[in-house]
């Protein structure tokens, strides 16, 4: 599944795929940025992401074109330890 840059995204939903992206770890956050975007990030270098959302902002506006969730990137979430979860059947309480 292509990603697409989350600033072009936000001015353009039928924006196309970028075919590389930069991404940037901020406070735990993965931001998916396309050259002139990430370009723009490196020279700013904000450490939060409210710096990073004021950065981005709609023209004319004041909304940020960033989201303040990020798309669902796996590596965020590891796998746990136990791994899955899995029931043990019926409860002691329960009729057959």
């Amino acid at each position: 599944m292509a990603r697409r840059c989350e600033v072009c995204e936000s001015l353009s939903p039928e924006a196309p795929p970028e075919r590389r992206l930069q991404r940037f770890l901020v406070e735990g956050r993965v931001v998916s940025l396309c050259a002139e975007h990430a370009h723009r990030f490196r020279e700013e270098r904000p450490e939060t992401i409210a710096g990073a959302a004021q950065l981005f902002v709609e023209p004319g506006g004041q909304r940020s074109l960033l989201a303040r969730r990020a798309p669902l990137d796996r590596r965020q979430f590891p796998m746990r330890p136990e791994g899955r979860r899995r029931t043990t059947g019926r409860r002691v309480g329960d009729s057959e």
